[in-house]
């Protein structure tokens, strides 16, 4: 199979190929593999001149570069995030209602005009727009939801995925950069 040094590849197996390592963040001194350390030097990590770092794709999807800001080598998200406040944009839930009292207005099925009536019948729905100064909702109708507490417990983040083993080639064709 031809492959270029530190070229990436999706393989379907549950071993590594010959001449290629997972792609799972190993370190690799440059004296073990001078060949790959010139192709992606630390771009993953290391110590420059001594060690490397494979690229880390477990748990992660690669995306190309140069298609945002983001530079080859930055591992950015996660598959788990504790879920706190800050990880929600703000918002408001309005809810409004009516009383009931307009029989002719009342409706038995929703529209995109209608508000929540008090029930009678089986009208729960009217097309006339509360006031401000109109009837109001209990004020225990509606509440917070949540305990506002920190949750420690990690919440999973994947979308869905199907398993397959990212492998870099440790020794393949030499890759010469376009002119």
């Amino acid at each position: 199979m031809d492959a270029f040094t530190g070229e990436i590849r999706l393989f379907p197996y549950n071993f590594v190929p010959q001449n290629w390592a997972y792609c799972d963040g190993s370190t690799i001194t440059v004296q073990q593999n001078p060949a790959l350390y010139s192709v992606i030097g630390n771009l993953y990590g290391g110590t420059p001149g001594q060690n490397f770092k494979l690229p880390d794709l477990n748990g992660r999807v690669a995306m190309g570069a140069g298609l945002s800001d983001i530079p080859v080598g930055k591992a950015l998200g996660a598959d788990r995030i504790t879920m706190v406040a800050s990880n929600f944009a703000p918002h408001t839930h309005q809810v409004v209602a009516k009383d009931g009292n307009e029989s002719a207005a009342a409706l038995d099925i929703p529209n995109s005009t209608a508000y929540l009536a008090q029930p009678r019948n089986i009208r729960l729905y009217n097309n006339t727009a509360p006031t401000a100064t109109g009837p109001r909702l209990a004020a225990i109708t509606v509440g917070n939801a949540g305990s506002g507490a920190t949750s420690t417990a990690l919440r999973n983040t994947m979308q869905p995925f199907q398993t397959l083993s990212y492998c870099i080639c440790l020794d393949g064709e030499y890759p010469i950069r376009a002119s």
